[in-house]
C-alpha cells in the first residue's frame, strides 16, 4: 500500500484515503489525476458512475466516474478502491469528488448510474440538486431478460416492442396510453407488468422514461456505456485480474494520459479544422469557437426545419432542452432573418475548447480600458472608483510609495504571474475591496470584475518579508481561499489565462 501512496504522490495526484477503526488497514482509497480535475471543472454537467470487478487479484471493486468533454470524447474523472458498496462508503467517497470542485456550489446537473440504492441514497445526500438518472441500457436488458421469463413465446416480442415505445414516449400522455396498452396485452402476465410497474415505472419512470428525461440538460448520455468502455480500455491495458492495486494503477494512469492527449488533440481539430458543411455564413459565429460534434448536432437538426418551420408546438424544441443547442424552430427564426447563429445560443459546455479554463466560472465580467498608455492605472482607477481618466491619481500615490526606504519591496514585487498582494502596514479588515487585473496578449492590462468568493493565488514571498506585524491578519482573513488555491496545485498552474 505504502508503495501505491508513492505512485499516487509522486504523479500529482489528488487523493484521499481511510483506514480501519483503530487499525493501519487501510479500508478505502479516492484518487483524481491533476487533469482531470481539470476536466471535471471545464465540464462538470453530467457524470457517469458505476462500480467495475476484476481488476486486480484482491478482488476489491474499483468505483469509476466519468465525464464528457465538449468534443464528445470520455475523460475518467476519478477512481476509488472500495472495500464494501454501502451508503456510507459511498458518501465519502462523494464528499471527496465534491471538493474537487473549484467553486463550492459547483454541483453535477446530472449524474448517471445503475440502479444502485445504496449510491442512488448517497447521491441524494451529497448531491441533493443533481438530478440521477438511471441506465436505459441495463434497464432493457433486465426487462427482457423477464420477459422471457413471464412471457409467453408468441407474444414476447409484440411486449418487448411496446415496452421500447412506453420508455420512448415524448410526453405524460403519450406514456400513459402506451402503459394502459402494455397493461391490457399483459393480462395474462401479471408478474412481468407488476415487475415492470412496481421495479422500475412507478419509483423511476422520472429517471429514464423519454418524456422525463428529455426535459433536462442531459448532453445525450442517457446509459453508462461510458464507464463500460473506459472499463474495456483499462482490461486491454491490464490483460488479466492477477496484479495488484499498485499494476492496476499504473494501468489506469496510462489510460488516463492517453484520454488527456486524445481530448487536447480534439480541441485543436476543432479550432483549426473546417469541415466543408460549415463554411457556409450561417454558422460564422461558431466555426473554432465551438466543437465539431456540436457543430454536427446542430446541422443535423438543420434538417428538420422543412417539418417544424419556427412553429414551436411542432418542433418540441427537444434539442435546446437536452443538448443546450439550436433546436428546428430557432433555427429556422435564423434563416428566415437572414442571421448568422450566434455564439450566445450555444450552450457554454460546447464553447470550451481548452483545459485552462478553469478560473471561468470565478469571472463575472473583464472590462477593457483605453488602449494608449497607462492602461495598468486605468485598471485600478477604475476599479478605486476614480474612473478611468484618474489614472495620474493611481501612479502618483504609486511613486510616493516607491521612492520611500521601502522602495526594494517594489524592485523584487512585480512581474510575477497569478499573485495575490495584500497591504504592508494596515490590518486585515473584512470590508476590503479586492482589486483584480489581468494582463493579456502580453502588452495590456484589464479590469477584472469577479465573482463573490473567488480562490485566491499564493500570496508573493516578498511582501511576507516587508509586511508589518498587524498585517499579517490579511494571510488568516482570507486563508479559506488561498487554502483553496494551494489545496489544488499543482492543478493550478501559475498563470492564469483569461
Amino acid at each position: 500500500m505504502q508503495q501505491l501512496f508513492k505512485l499516487v504522490e509522486e504523479s500529482g495526484y489528488v487523493y484521499w484515503s481511510r483506514k480501519k477503526d483503530e487499525s493501519e488497514v487501510v479500508r478505502d482509497i479516492f484518487g483524481a489525476y491533476p487533469e482531470s480535475v481539470k476536466l471535471l471543472n471545464l465540464f462538470p454537467i453530467v457524470l457517469i458512475m458505476d462500480c467495475i470487478y476484476k481488476t486486480n487479484k484482491y478482488i476489491q471493486p474499483l468505483f469509476e466516474i466519468v465525464g464528457m468533454t465538449s468534443t464528445k470524447l470520455t475523460f475518467v474523472v476519478a477512481s476509488a478502491y472500495m472495500e464494501f458498496e454501502q451508503r456510507g462508503t459511498f458518501c465519502w467517497v462523494l464528499d471527496k469528488l465534491k471538493q474537487l470542485f473549484i467553486k463550492q456550489d459547483f454541483c453535477p446537473q446530472v449524474i448517471l448510474t445503475d440502479r444502485y440504492l445504496a449510491l442512488m441514497n448517497a447521491i441524494e445526500t451529497i448531491f441533493s440538486k443533481t438530478t440521477n438518472f438511471l441506465c436505459r441500457f441495463h434497464i432493457n436488458k433486465n426487462v427482457k431478460s423477464k420477459c422471457k421469463d413471464h412471457v409467453v413465446d408468441n407474444m414476447r416480442e409484440t411486449v418487448e416492442k411496446m415496452w421500447y415505445e412506453l420508455i420512448r414516449a415524448g410526453d405524460e400522455m403519450m406514456y400513459h396510453q402506451k402503459l394502459k396498452q402494455l397493461e391490457d396485452v399483459c393480462v395474462d402476465s401479471k408478474d412481468f407488468i407488476n415487475y415492470v410497474i412496481d421495479t422500475w415505472l412507478t419509483p423511476h419512470r422520472h429517471r429514464f422514461v423519454k418524456a422525463w428525461v428529455n426535459q433536462v440538460l442531459h448532453l445525450g448520455n442517457t446509459t453508462t456505456n461510458r464507464v463500460e468502455f473506459a472499463y474495456w480500455k483499462l482490461k486491454q491495458m491490464l490483460k488479466n485480474n492477477l496484479g495488484d492495486l499498485c499494476k492496476c494503477w499504473e494501468a489506469m494512469n496510462d489510460n488516463i494520459k492517453i484520454q488527456v492527449g486524445n481530448i487536447r488533440a480534439s480541441f485543436q481539430k476543432s479550432f483549426y479544422e473546417v469541415k466543408h458543411a460549415h463554411t457556409s455564413p450561417f454558422y460564422a459565429n461558431l466555426r473554432g469557437s465551438v466543437s465539431r460534434f456540436a457543430l454536427r448536432q446542430i446541422i443535423e437538426e438543420w434538417l428538420r426545419i422543412d417539418m417544424v418551420g419556427t412553429n414551436t408546438k411542432k418542433c418540441r424544441c427537444t434539442h435546446r432542452k437536452i443538448y443546450g443547442l439550436p433546436c428546428a424552430c430557432e433555427l429556422g427564426r435564423y434563416t428566415l432573418s437572414g442571421d448568422a447563429i450566434p455564439i450566445e445560443a450555444i450552450h457554454i459546455h460546447w464553447r470550451k475548447l481548452s483545459m485552462e479554463d478553469y478560473i471561468r466560472p470565478f469571472i463575472d465580467d473583464i472590462v477593457d480600458v483605453r488602449d494608449h498608455g497607462n492602461c495598468g492605472f486605468r485598471a485600478i482607477a477604475s476599479l478605486n472608483g476614480y474612473g478611468t481618466d484618474g489614472w495620474s491619481m493611481v501612479r502618483r500615490d504609486l511613486e510616493k510609495e516607491i521612492i520611500s526606504p521601502r522602495s526594494k519591496l517594489y524592485e523584487e514585487l512585480f512581474g510575477y504571474p497569478s499573485l495575490s498582494y495584500f497591504p504592508k502596514t494596515s490590518a486585515h479588515s473584512p470590508n476590503a475591496s479586492i482589486y483584480c487585473i489581468g494582463f493579456v496578449n502580453g502588452n495590456h492590462w484589464v479590469q477584472v470584475n469577479m465573482n463573490e468568493g473567488f480562490l485566491l493565488p499564493p500570496v508573493t514571498t516578498d511582501w511576507k518579508k516587508y509586511r508589518t506585524k498587524d498585517a499579517t491578519s490579511w494571510m488568516v482573513g482570507f486563508a479559506g481561499r488561498l487554502q483553496h488555491w494551494q489545496h489544488l496545485t499543482p492543478i493550478l498552474p501559475k498563470y492564469v489565462r483569461l
